[in-house]
């Protein structure tokens, strides 16, 4: 799903790009490449984030990745233990966001460190909602989380 701020629309690609166009006119006003990693770069399945002057957004290499909204300049990028489906949702100065790999984690959304992680029952593709200061996400093993979207803690879990 695309995403819109400042007059551009930022998208995420199977190509291995993310993009932003002119949200009037269409037209590419950059574009940026996932990392290459063993030869081949990653899908962009991820909707991405735009918060902070950054664009954050998942992708099939594994990888979390933040670009600049501008420019399209790669600030940081995070390798998780398997592909990242997810898009993330941003709260305050985090980025927080789930990986198939069971592990729901929270950036710094402006050098990409792990503030927090939290080990889930099963794979997470989902995206995550943020309200009042509560993380909301799912996983395929059918559990939902609510947890302190400042600490990771768990708020409550669903079925327990």
């Amino acid at each position: 799903s695309p995403s819109y701020a400042d007059g551009k629309i930022n998208i995420g690609s199977y190509d291995g790009h993310v993009y932003a166009l002119d949200a009037r006119t269409g037209e590419e006003v950059w574009r940026a490449s996932a990392q290459p990693r063993l030869g081949h770069t990653g899908w962009f399945y991820s909707s991405p984030a735009i918060a902070h002057g950054r664009v954050f957004i998942g992708s099939t290499d594994g990888k979390v990745y933040s670009y600049g909204a501008r420019t399209g300049k790669l600030r940081w990028s995070y390798t998780t233990g398997s592909y990242v489906y997810a898009s993330p949702a941003v709260w305050r100065n985090l980025v927080l966001i789930g990986s198939l790999d069971g592990v729901f984690y929270a950036f710094d959304a402006a050098t990409g460190d792990v503030r927090w992680r939290f080990r889930a029952n099963g794979k997470i593709s989902g995206s995550a909602s943020v309200v009042d200061g509560i993380v909301y996400f799912s996983t395929l093993a059918n559990r939902t989380y609510g947890l302190e979207a400042r600490n990771g803690h768990a708020v409550w879990i669903y079925p327990q």
